[in-house]
């Protein structure tokens, strides 16, 4: 006896695929950089990285 599949077939080319792929890391970069800068504006911009940059030559 065999099962029926309960899910159509339906294959998916793999140009969309690709272009799936590309958007999602487009949106993850986009979010990422949009925390990012929320970060630096909370903890006071600039002077963030610059203080980073001192501890690791001065510490």
């Amino acid at each position: 006896m065999d099962a029926a599949n309960p899910l159509p077939q339906t294959p998916e080319s793999p140009a969309a695929a690709s272009r799936a792929r590309r958007w999602l890391q487009v949106v993850g970069l986009l979010a990422a950089g949009v925390v990012l800068g929320l970060a630096f504006a909370a903890y006071g911009g600039v002077d963030l990285l610059l203080n980073f940059t001192n501890l690791r030559y001065c510490g």
